[in-house]
This record gives structure tokens, C-alpha cells and sequence, in this order.
């Protein structure tokens, strides 16, 4: 994969459309009392519908040429969002019959782009949709409710299993992606492609990466199993090769170890180059679509303060993966 596929421009949706789109999905009436959580099968049928019969014809099939010949990541702008304001949520959940539209946007997207979603009964309370948003209560905690420390470079989720036969539930995300509800602060997300770092790295340090000598943890949090432990997975690698050829990495700081001396040299190495490559900023505001593989990017959010409560930074969060044959989706 060359650096170029990596990149991809913002797709803008023209205000026409944007207003027919959002009529049309104001009025669906099929979803009943289903939230995403208990229709998702609803959401993805009639948002994509929706968004087929008012998106312009070159939107579409942009759509579908990255179903086929996904890139790094994608950006849409000025999608619909809800009829009424809905204020940013103080304790990270909200009503979510209050966002059907920007519900069915987000779900339509992801059926048109060919992907599932996905999520883990281990974190934000099994829900599939996560809404990143500033908690006073977790400032400074590193996590998408904080706001006061930075989330340096990192991949979702790197404690799962890594291999392409791997159930979805148990795998690590493919994709991560976004719809933003506000941004007034423009605070950005940087992305950091792993063919880039990769072209930093000594050949040996990619080398050792690439053996399974690394144990990964996951945060205190993060837990799986009836005694409340959190999962950690050992003898496995930092890198490896996607099916597409792509390379693929996990990383998180302070959660991975190097079983040997080559394995821990490797890891530092790779924490000494990343921290000096800027990456790319992406702007999610208001009425945005983003999407990037948690496989083939690491991204990282600097400190920022928000804005009075009901205004501050907001945007919604789904995992979601490429059904495999053989393996029956989830979610």
C-alpha cells in the first residue's frame, strides 16, 4: 500500500440534499419504539434506503468504490442531524429516541459502506453507540470522557484478537466511526496511518514487532471474565499483514510489554518514532460522517476545555467490522 491510499478528501454533501435526506428520515415510521440497541437491523435497512434515494449520485458511488477498495479513512460533511437540538449528554448517555435521524444517518452510512456493527459487553455498558463527550467527573481520565490529559497515539481495543479468523466479538475493531453532533471548540482527531510510521522504522524493529513476543493489557476497566480481571493476551505480535496486504498494528501506551530483549528494544523504538510524526488532523463537526481502520491508523486527541455542558464537544461512536464468511454477525 503506498502513502497516497491512505489519504482520502471530504465528501460534502450539498445543502439540497442534506434537506431532502433529512425530511425523508424525520418521517420514517418503521422503526416504532427501537433504539439502535434493540433495531439495528431497522436502522441500517431504512437509514440506507433514505440516504440511497437523496444522496447525489457521486456521493454514492464514492461510497461504493471505498466498500470495494476501502482507504485508510473516510470524512463526509453536512450530513442531517436531529429535528430539535438535543444537549450534549452530562453523564455519557442519552435519550436516544431523541436521535433517530442522526441514528439512521449513521447506521445508513455504515450499511452502504458495507460494514456491521459492532459492540463489547465489557465497555460502555454493552451499548453500541458511545458518546464522546466531556464528564466533569472524568477530566482527567484517559478516556473519550475526558478532556484535561492527552490521548496520545494509540489503537482501540488492542488486548482482542488479532487474526482474521477471529469472531467479531472477540476481535479487535476494524472501525471505528464517528458522527459529529458538535465541535464548536475544533478540537481535532490526528490520525497516524501504520504505513507511515512503518517507512520511520529500522527494518529489524519491524521485524520484531511482527513476532509474537509481546504481552498487551487491557485497562483496569476493561473486564471480561466472572472474577472481574482484566484481560491481558500474551505471545502475541504488535504487527502484522491484513488479508488486503495492509499492515496492521496494536498499540496502546503503558499496555504492552516485549517478552525478550529484541521485543522490548522494538517497542521503544517504535514509542520513540511515533511521538515524533505529527500525523494528520480530522475535523469532525456538526452533521460529519468519519471513519477510520483501527487496524491500519492510530489516532491521538490533544487536552482541550470545553464548553459550557449543554454545548461542549460531542460526537457518537460505533465500532464496526467486515462480516466474514463462515462467521455470523453480531450485533
Amino acid at each position: 500500500m503506498t502513502k497516497s491510499r491512505s489519504r482520502s478528501h471530504t465528501l460534502h454533501i450539498p445543502d439540497s440534499s442534506k434537506s431532502a435526506a433529512g425530511a425523508a428520515l424525520d418521517a420514517v415510521t418503521e422503526l416504532g419504539d427501537a433504539v439502535p440497541d434493540t433495531g439495528v437491523d431497522l436502522y441500517l435497512e431504512y437509514g440506507a434506503k433514505q440516504l440511497r434515494n437523496h444522496l447525489p449520485a457521486r456521493i454514492l458511488d464514492a461510497l461504493a468504490q471505498w466498500r470495494h477498495s476501502p482507504t485508510a479513512w473516510l470524512t463526509l460533511a453536512n450530513l442531517p442531524g436531529p429535528h430539535e437540538p438535543v444537549p450534549t449528554p452530562r453523564e455519557g448517555f442519552c435519550d436516544e429516541s431523541l436521535l433517530r435521524t442522526p441514528n439512521l444517518v449513521h447506521f445508513g452510512i455504515l450499511r452502504l459502506l458495507g460494514l456491521t456493527p459492532i459492540a463489547y459487553p465489557w465497555e460502555n455498558d454493552g451499548r453500541l453507540i458511545r458518546n464522546v463527550a466531556p464528564r466533569t467527573a472524568s477530566a482527567r481520565t484517559l478516556t473519550s470522557w475526558g478532556y484535561a490529559q492527552p490521548l496520545d497515539w494509540h489503537t482501540d481495543d488492542s488486548v482482542l484478537d488479532h487474526r482474521p479468523d477471529a469472531h467479531p466479538a472477540k476481535a479487535i475493531p476494524h472501525y471505528l466511526s464517528f458522527i459529529g453532533m458538535r465541535n464548536d471548540e475544533q478540537v481535532p482527531t490526528d490520525l497516524l496511518p501504520v504505513d507511515t510510521l512503518l517507512e520511520t522504522l529500522p527494518a529489524r524493529t519491524a521485524e520484531a514487532l511482527r513476532r509474537p513476543d509481546f504481552t498487551v493489557t487491557a485497562p483496569e476497566s476493561y473486564t471480561t471474565d466472572d472474577d472481574g480481571r482484566p484481560l491481558s493476551r500474551s505471545g502475541v505480535p504488535m504487527l502484522w499483514t491484513l488479508p488486503d496486504g495492509s499492515p496492521a498494528l496494536r498499540y496502546g501506551p503503558g499496555r504492552l510489554t516485549g517478552l525478550t530483549d529484541e521485543a522490548h528494544e522494538a517497542l521503544a523504538d517504535l514509542e520513540h518514532h511515533a511521538a515524533a510524526l505529527p500525523g494528520t488532523p480530522v475535523l469532525v463537526e456538526e452533521g460529519g460522517f468519519h471513519i477510520f481502520d483501527n487496524r491500519r491508523v492510530l489516532h491521538r486527541r490533544v487536552p482541550f476545555q470545553p464548553l459550557p455542558e449543554d454545548r461542549a464537544r460531542w460526537l457518537r461512536r460505533c465500532y464496526a467490522y467486515r462480516p466474514t464468511a463462515g462467521l455470523a454477525p453480531v450485533g
